[in-house]
């Protein structure tokens, strides 16, 4: 009888093994059918079909830190898009090890996966500045790479790589105006140490702070800007009176209204993909725009924007009603939908006559430096070459030519307009 027990208790038990048994394969099965395919994601990084790529990225970002190893490894694939998208995907994991490698990156022959390697140490950020401020102090190192470092520090504004910056500003003429353009991009914590570089021996020091702080637009620097005005050079007290022109147009609310759906993307070729959308209702839009355009009507400027919309602005002091906005909306709205685009972002902004654009002063100021430097000044002035801008209203020739997709005058204008030229220098220079 004990016999049979047993036999009846080890068939029992052996029975509940083996049922155990089975599920525990099934749920490991099952979690091993759930793991995500990391080389297939990878290879679909450079999909035909941008939302496969989009997909595919999302896929790799949520498998975090299985993913990073292979993504550094495809940093070196001859496939450009490859590249690019595995930095990018790099960048959202924010995986410590991928930064010397997204590093190498920044001097890589495709301004996209250039790019790319910029915004992904952005995302990284705070554990990106040690390495970069080493790089930015190295003299022997490449200079377009220390450039590109200085572009991805103003982007974390970290305040360690504020005195780092400054030293390489007053150290090196070569950077000068890279770091001119990006201090300014630091906001607050960098303000008092850009007064004080408006008493430094040199003046070209002077003109980049004094360029930096206007671009912060920080009321503390109104008083040291105000001194700068009696600068004794020339090119300081320009940029002095821009700064303080600056400031003054950034307290000023300059919105007027906005319409439709503003758009976010995951990566790049989304955007691209949609800017180039937008082009397309800019461009088809010359001739339905013209009753609104000055002189006829109050539209100074429209155009795409790299903030993934249409801008228009309106000159300053014109009486614009929702009637006549929503006209505007139209023109762009319906030619939007003609492109599959719908509820198309458009803003308003109210905005100052071209003569005040900053960057031609800017331009015009340097022309003239050179100019001197060349013993050329009076063949200049006589050709009348740096009059800044003439007024918009002066011919309807000209204001015809106030149609270029180009962002609001006054200090938008001019940090987008500096960004690509130093983009564009860069480029050159290669």
């Amino acid at each position: 009888m004990e016999i049979e027990k047993l036999k009846i208790h080890f068939v029992f038990f052996s029975l509940i093994i083996f049922q155990l048994s089975v599920f525990s394969n099934i749920n490991v099965a099952s979690a091993a059918s759930d793991e995500p395919d990391i080389e297939t994601l990878i290879e679909d990084l450079n999909a035909q079909d941008v939302n496969v790529k989009a997909t595919s990225v999302k896929a790799l970002v949520e498998a975090g830190e299985p993913a990073v190893e292979p993504l550094i490894k495809v940093l070196n694939s001859k496939d450009p898009e490859i590249r690019e998208n595995a930095a990018i995907t790099l960048g959202k994991i924010k995986d410590e090890r991928a930064i010397d490698p997204l590093i190498k990156l920044l001097t890589d022959e495709e301004w996209e996966v250039e790019s790319a390697a910029t915004s992904a140490l952005v995302e990284i950020g705070e554990p990106v500045v040690e390495p970069l401020v080493f790089i930015l102090q190295d003299k022997n190192e490449d200079v377009f790479l220390r450039m590109k470092v200085i572009a991805v520090l103003a982007g974390i504004k970290d305040e360690r790589a504020i005195q780092p910056m400054i030293r390489v500003l007053k150290e090196e003429p070569e950077l000068q105006a890279d770091l001119g353009y990006r201090l300014g991009l630091m906001g607050e914590p960098a303000v008092e140490p850009l007064i004080q570089l408006l008493d430094d021996d040199d003046p070209e020091v002077r003109v980049r702070a004094a360029e930096a702080l206007g671009r912060i637009g920080d009321g503390r620097a109104i008083g040291a800007l105000t001194d700068a005005l009696n600068d004794k050079d020339e090119t300081v007290r320009v940029f002095a009176k821009m700064g303080l022109e600056s400031i003054e147009t950034q307290k000023k609310n300059t919105l007027i209204a906005t319409y439709g759906k503003e758009r976010e993307f995951y990566i790049e070729d989304q955007r691209r993909e949609w800017l180039s959308k937008l082009d397309t209702v800019y461009k088809l839009s010359g001739n339905y725009m013209k009753p609104y355009t000055y002189p006829e009507g109050p539209v100074i400027s429209y155009g795409w924007s790299i903030e993934n919309r249409i801008e228009v602005g309106i000159l300053e002091g014109s009486e614009v009603n929702n009637s006549t906005l929503n006209d505007i909306y139209t023109v762009f709205d319906s030619l939007g939908k003609v492109n599959e685009v719908d509820d198309i972002p458009v803003v308003f902004f109210c905005a100052e006559p071209f003569k005040n654009d900053i960057m031609t002063e800017r331009n015009a100021v340097e022309e003239t430096e050179e100019a001197k430097k060349n013993g050329k000044i009076e063949e200049l002035e006589e050709s009348e070459k740096v009059n800044g801008t003439k007024e918009a209203s002066e011919t309807e020739e000209e204001a015809g030519d106030l149609q270029s997709p180009v962002s609001v005058p006054g200090p938008r204008a001019m940090f987008v307009l500096s960004d690509l030229l130093i983009s564009a220098f860069i480029v050159n220079k290669r």
